[in-house]
């Protein structure tokens, strides 16, 4: 147990990066419904195509999640849960940072 005055830093280079993952996701999800639309009906107010669209990306993304999440959990009994909740998030957050800085 750490004590009175301390701050134990155990985990927060994690704490860190799930912050930035989920603050990088939920900026750009938002997002990708305009830039569908604009891509596909340039000009035009509705676009059902880019909303369906959309909704079976998150489907893909959703069903990826789940077949990844019991291959992870089998993966992190090996190479320890902090290393393996850490990279990959690490590495989502890369291509939606760029996202942001593009808008």
């Amino acid at each position: 147990m750490a004590e009175t005055g301390t701050m134990s830093w155990g985990l927060s280079h994690l704490f860190l990066t799930v912050f930035l993952f989920n603050l990088s996701h939920y900026m750009v999800v938002p997002a990708i419904t305009d830039v569908c639309m604009a891509a596909l009906c340039p000009g035009e107010d509705e676009c059902s195509l880019a909303i369906y669209l959309t909704g079976f990306q998150q489907t893909i993304i959703g069903t990826g999640s789940l077949v990844m999440m019991p291959l992870i959990g089998k993966l992190s009994d090996l190479y320890g849960r902090k290393l393996l909740l850490t990279f990959p998030l690490i590495f989502a957050i890369f291509p939606t940072g760029k996202c942001i800085i593009y808008f």
